[in-house]
């Protein structure tokens, strides 16, 4: 879950005062004019997103996409879902009529000196916000995926719990959505545009919803 924020301590600052969560230095995005932080949730994470280079960011889709979404005022420039076998998903996303560009492969290196690798899928045009997200196969040991990271949040989350989106026609787009990537635990509502409209977080003080 990428949330588009203009400086990654304010926003570090504010998402443990507002939410109890806690976000851990990541690093920054070679070539993609970006860094994060990151919130780890176990097997998920969110990750806190800025533009560190505006000239760098403007050659990169990934950059781009902050850049609007910031520009926008949106909390979310996209989302992900994971997947351990990238290349068989896209061929199942092919037979399904997506025409599909080739997979990003991406990378960072920690404030630890680990550089952490993975592959990224695009499923639609990364400069209009859309329910579709990308699809990410990290290349690292279990304990190494950033939602694994130790971390305690002082409201006790553990978890995401559910991924809700919008779309001004959710009926097609919630069915197009399971078509090509089967049931996931999201909800498509009916919303004025196309994406994410909010994340839910379990904690131990119950469900902390992130608009």
């Amino acid at each position: 879950m990428l949330v588009a924020v203009r400086d990654l301590t304010d926003a570090a600052r504010r998402f443990e005062t507002a939410y109890g969560l806690r976000a851990l230095e990541g690093g920054r995005h070679p070539g993609v004019g970006t860094a994060n932080m990151i919130v780890p949730l176990g097997s998920a994470y969110l990750e806190l997103i800025a533009v560190v280079d505006p000239e760098q960011a403007r050659q990169a889709p990934t950059g781009r996409r902050i850049m609007r979404a910031v520009e926008e005022g949106r909390t979310f420039a996209t989302w992900a879902v994971r997947t351990d076998d990238l290349d068989g998903l896209r061929e199942h996303l092919a037979a399904a009529g997506l025409d599909l560009p080739p997979p990003l492969a991406g990378a960072r290196e920690r404030p630890d000196g680990v550089t952490l690798r993975w592959r990224a899928q695009l499923l639609g045009s990364p400069e209009t916000p859309g329910i579709l997200p990308f699809v990410i196969e990290w290349r690292v040991p279990p304990d190494e995926h950033p939602g694994a990271a130790p971390v305690r949040h002082a409201s006790g989350a553990r978890a995401i719990r559910a991924v809700r989106l919008g779309d001004p026609d959710p009926a097609p787009a919630a069915a197009r959505l399971r078509a090509l990537l089967g049931d996931l635990p999201v909800a498509v509502e009916r919303a004025a545009a196309s994406g994410v409209e909010a994340v839910e977080v379990e904690t131990t003080q119950g469900v902390v919803t992130i608009a």
